[in-house]
């Protein structure tokens, strides 16, 4: 059976130990915590974890205008480096990382998609430098044409991990952008089989597995196919254009409940009828 997390920065602006009882009553393994070193109590952070017998499975980067590694890249540089410092002080194993801001659907004025591209590879590397030393690894994630332009498909975001060439650099896959972008989800996992390192799971709809039209139970054979052992980690969100908004959210505390319990189910009971089924 998969080891099963939630991300916290998608609930909105309740209470972080609201976060872990919530994910303790429906059978969760983990969280991902918000990369954001600045304003998290990572001693608070691992009293709950310990707690509540929970890992931290992987921090999100959050990536606005300001931590944009397609330019000169320092000021998201410095902000990767602090958040390898507080995954590796929470345990989390993968950083993930978006190469470009989101909300930014083309290069900027004056810059054209191979610069930016150029200076993505070389901000990513130097910073993987830094999380080499720390056993901490960064994770691409290739967000939808609609939220981003640098990376929007696996192949891209296969390509791009290739190019920078650094052991401590890999790539995730999240279901609600591939569900957009890629022809065949199994097909794209099967692709970048051997840099995968963390899956996120939500509908097409970005809702909770199991309320749209993603096939899941393929892509669990998938999975289960290339021998994938990393977490499968809840990432679905309240209907918004700008997903960062959600974080500062008044939260919908039924409606996270609801698509926790949802998800969690609806992939277990996926597991258990690929179990009976080999």
């Amino acid at each position: 059976m998969y080891q099963y997390s939630m991300t916290q920065w998608i609930v909105g602006n309740e209470g972080i130990e609201d976060s872990f009882k919530r994910l303790k009553r429906f059978g969760y393994d983990g969280i991902e915590f918000a990369a954001e070193s600045e304003t998290s109590d990572v001693c608070y952070l691992r009293k709950l974890m310990s707690q509540y017998d929970m890992t931290c499975t992987s921090l999100c980067g959050i990536f606005p205008e300001s931590r944009d590694l397609s330019g000169n890249g320092q000021e998201g540089v410095s902000y990767v480096k602090a958040s390898i410092d507080m995954a590796a002080a929470l345990g989390a194993p993968y950083l993930i990382v978006v190469p470009s801001p989101v909300g930014r659907t083309a290069p900027p004025p004056g810059s054209g998609y191979k610069e930016s591209w150029d200076n993505a590879v070389r901000n990513v590397r130097t910073a993987a430098d830094y999380a080499r030393e720390k056993n901490v690894k960064l994770a691409i994630e290739a967000l939808n044409r609609y939220e981003t332009y640098l990376v929007n498909s696996m192949e891209k975001n296969l390509a791009f991990v290739q190019e920078v060439d650094h052991p401590a650099v890999k790539l995730m896959a999240d279901c609600f952008h591939m569900s957009i972008e890629e022809r065949s989800i199994s097909e794209s996992l099967r692709m970048a089989s051997e840099y995968l390192v963390h899956v996120h799971i939500a509908d097409n709809t970005r809702e909770a597995a199991g309320l749209g039209h993603t096939d899941f139970k393929e892509i669990l054979y998938t999975l289960r196919e290339i021998d994938y052992n990393g977490a499968l980690t809840m990432e679905f969100l309240p209907r918004t254009a700008d997903p960062y908004a959600a974080a500062d959210e008044e939260t919908r505390s039924k409606q996270m409940d609801d698509y926790a319990e949802l998800s969690i189910h609806y992939l277990k009971t996926l597991e258990r009828c690929m179990i009976r089924e080999s």
